[in-house]
């Protein structure tokens, strides 16, 4: 496989680990073309339900932060708007689809954009690392950014596509078996 030079790399925070029960708070996303990131989106989403306080304390986002944000069908419209055709890319891919898409069944919006996984990525390129979650690869490549917000979440996925990339091309041994 090989790994695409445009796509968009996307991130969502929620308020839990189901969309059973959870709601989209935040989506961040990166469109990058010719590897180069070419523009962003972000948005908080309007919640139905208070913020968790756990939430709060894991992502900064507040019950404020969402008070005047778009509500879902509209946030995800425009999400849409911004990925169009593009290739996604998420860390843990079947957590934020999950969510895409209950929430976008729920709204009527179509999302059939084929989706990577750079966590899948990430095992294949550097099967040596012990943990493979996001915090640890940031800390692998030596990334400064905070944690568990989507467009700086966004930007670490963004670095680990194309460190992953880079091991490909120059077919270190970490790299052969993803190809």
């Amino acid at each position: 496989m090989k790994l695409p030079t445009d796509y968009v790399v996307f991130d969502l925070e929620t308020t839990g680990l189901s969309p059973a029960y959870a709601e989209i708070i935040e989506i961040g996303a990166l469109k990058v073309s010719e590897r180069i990131v070419t523009g962003a989106f972000h948005t908080y989403v309007k919640n139905t339900f208070p913020i968790p306080e756990k939430i709060t304390r894991l992502t900064g986002i507040s019950d404020s932060d969402t008070y005047n944000a778009p509500a879902v069908n509209v946030a995800l419209n425009s999400f849409r708007n911004f990925i169009g055709s593009s290739t996604l890319v998420a860390h843990n891919a079947r957590f934020d689809c999950s969510f895409i898409g209950t929430a976008s069944a729920f709204c009527g919006i179509n999302f059939e954009n084929p989706v990577l996984d750079s966590l899948e990525i990430s095992r294949k390129c550097l099967p040596a690392l012990k943990s493979h979650r996001l915090e640890a690869l940031k800390n692998y490549l030596g990334i400064e950014l905070p944690s568990h917000n989507a467009l700086d979440d966004c930007k670490v996925t963004y670095k680990v596509i194309e460190h992953c990339r880079r091991l490909l091309k120059s077919g270190k041994e970490e790299g052969k078996e993803f190809e």
